[in-house]
């Protein structure tokens, strides 16, 4: 894989990256990659389904929190107990 060298980068930015990196739990050179990754695919539209198919399977699978996704699922078609 090539090597890409980025110079003149302000403080913050890296800063925000190294957040953003330590919040989505990858190192800020794979966080960085991502967000090329998703800037030059992100709005390019599929022409056919496998197109679409292989931007789903491409995407890493969110963060989710399985006990609060259980919760929101079997809260579901409640009714609220507003008046």
């Amino acid at each position: 894989m090539a090597d890409i060298l980025i110079r003149d980068v302000p403080d913050e930015l890296v800063e925000k990256l190294s957040q953003d990196a330590e919040r989505n739990r990858r190192s800020r050179e794979k966080h960085a990659l991502f967000l090329i990754e998703q800037a030059l695919h992100f709005h390019r539209p599929a022409d056919t389904c496998g197109e679409m198919l292989e931007f789903i399977e491409r995407d890493p699978r969110p963060n989710v929190d399985e006990r609060i996704l259980d919760i929101v699922t079997k809260g579901r078609g409640r009714r609220s107990n507003r008046p």
